[in-house]
C-alpha cells in the first residue's frame, strides 16, 4: 500500500487540520491509486461522511467505481481477489442488500486498519449509468479517465451487463455467503451500538435474526418454495435438529430489540454455532476468516 505525506510547506493551521484528518483518507488514497490503474475503470467517486466532512474514527469508506459496461461483469468476478491481494480484506465481499439500487451492484468489505476493522462500501456502476447516479446522490469526483472522442454506445454490452447484474442480485444465498453476511452485519451493528444509534441498531439486529433464519432454512430445507418467515415451523420443525434450531431462533427473538455490544456478539456466535452444526462445511471453509474476525473484535472490546 501507499501512504500519503503532507504537502510542504504548511501553515500552522493547515498542519493542525492535516494532523486531525480522518485516517480513512489514507485508505481512500490507496483505493484511488490502485483502481485508477484498472483499464476497465472510468471514474472514482466518494460519498458518505468522507465526502461531507463528517467522518469519525468508525466511519466507513463509500466509493463508487464506474466501470465500462462490457467489462463490469469480469471486474465484479475478480473483485474479491483484487481487494484481498491489494488491501488485505478479511472476508469475501458481501453483496450489499442495504444500499439502494443505483444501477449497479454494491459490495461490503472489512479491512484491518488503524487497530480495528474498517468497512469498505464499494459500488460498481456501469459507466452508462454514472451520470444518472451522480445527479441522484451527488458524490464527490476523485478521479476520471481522460475523455475519449468515442463514447461507449454498445447497447448489446449494456443489456448483457444489466442481465448479469440482475442474475447476481437474484442468486440464492449459500450457508457460506450467509456466514459472511452475518459477520459484516455484526460489524455494522457493533458500530451503531457504540454510537448510540438505536434505530439503525434495531434494524441491523433484525437483519442478523433474518440471517440466522436463512441459515437454518438453507441448510435444512434448501429446496423450499417459501421465503421469509412463512411456513418456517412446518418446514423446519419436522426433525429433532430442526426443532432445536427453531428453539435457538426463538431464544434470539426474545432478546432486547436494541442490544448491547456483548448481546450483539452473542447473536453472531449463535449463528456461527448453528451453522457449524447444520452446515459444518460452511464453517470449515471460512474457519480462518472467522478466527481472524473474532480476534479483531476482541481487540475492540465490549464497549
Amino acid at each position: 500500500m501507499t501512504t500519503t505525506t503532507p504537502p510542504a510547506p504548511l501553515s500552522p493551521l493547515e498542519e493542525l487540520a492535516y494532523a486531525h484528518r480522518p485516517s480513512q483518507l489514507t485508505v481512500l488514497a490507496n483505493l484511488v491509486q490502485t483502481l485508477s490503474d484498472v483499464p476497465a475503470v472510468t471514474q472514482l467517486l466518494v460519498r458518505g461522511s468522507l465526502a461531507t466532512g463528517t467522518a469519525d474514527r468508525l466511519s466507513d469508506v463509500d466509493l463508487v467505481v464506474a466501470v465500462r459496461d462490457k467489462r463490469l461483469p469480469a471486474l465484479m468476478g475478480s473483485l474479491d481477489a483484487v481487494m484481498s491481494t491489494e488491501f488485505g480484506t478479511l472476508l469475501p465481499g458481501w453483496r450489499d442488500t442495504i444500499v439502494g439500487d443505483l444501477g449497479g451492484a454494491g459490495f461490503v468489505y472489512l479491512l484491518p486498519h488503524d487497530g480495528h476493522l474498517l468497512q469498505l462500501d464499494l459500488y460498481l456502476c456501469p459507466d452508462s449509468a454514472a451520470d444518472a447516479l451522480r445527479r441522484r446522490i451527488g458524490p464527490r469526483l476523485l478521479w476520471q479517465e481522460t475523455p475519449t472522442d468515442a463514447p461507449d454506445t454498445d447497447t448489446g454490452a449494456r443489456a448483457e451487463t444489466a442481465a448479469e447484474l440482475a442474475r447476481t442480485a437474484a442468486a440464492p444465498a449459500t450457508c457460506s455467503t450467509l456466514l459472511v453476511q452475518a459477520m459484516v452485519l455484526h460489524a455494522m451493528l457493533r458500530k451503531r451500538v457504540l454510537r448510540g444509534q438505536d434505530y439503525i441498531a434495531y434494524g441491523l439486529l433484525h437483519q442478523l435474526h433474518e440471517t440466522c433464519r436463512d441459515v437454518i432454512r438453507t441448510a435444512l430445507v434448501p429446496h423450499s418454495r417459501h421465503h421469509g418467515w412463512y411456513h418456517l415451523p412446518d418446514e423446519v420443525g419436522r426433525t429433532t435438529i430442526g426443532r432445536e434450531c427453531l428453539a435457538e431462533l426463538t431464544d434470539a427473538l426474545s432478546g432486547p430489540p436494541v442490544p448491547t455490544v456483548p448481546q450483539a456478539d452473542q447473536a453472531l456466535e449463535r449463528i456461527v454455532r448453528l451453522t457449524g452444526r447444520i452446515a459444518p462445511h460452511a464453517v470449515a471453509a471460512l474457519s480462518d476468516e472467522i478466527t481472524a474476525y473474532r480476534a479483531y473484535q476482541s481487540q475492540e472490546g465490549p464497549a
